[in-house]
């Protein structure tokens, strides 16, 4: 019984941040964002971005993406693919 509790925990764990995940890297209303960058290379402390006037930004297929700083912006703009979830 147990185990089945953690497993469906973890379901909805997943799929809630999925869904957080997918409203978040496009652009967001609340002031924060993931940098993708800094998501693909596992660096934790520089996950959030807080989005204002000066933060980077780069828009692909539609879509603007907010980074943490200007180089990751960089490496995003070179392989976008690279960086995104893929679905």
């Amino acid at each position: 019984m147990f185990r089945a509790i953690v497993f469906v925990a973890s379901v909805l764990l997943v799929i809630g941040c999925t869904q957080q995940h997918e409203r978040v890297i496009h652009a967001s209303t609340e002031g924060h964002a993931e940098c993708l960058v800094c998501k693909y290379n596992a660096d934790l402390a520089c996950l959030d971005v807080s989005i204002n006037d000066q933060t980077p930004t780069f828009d692909y297929n539609g879509k603007r993406y907010y980074f943490c700083s200007e180089e990751c912006r960089d490496d995003f703009a070179k392989n976008p693919q690279k960086y995104l979830p893929s679905k």
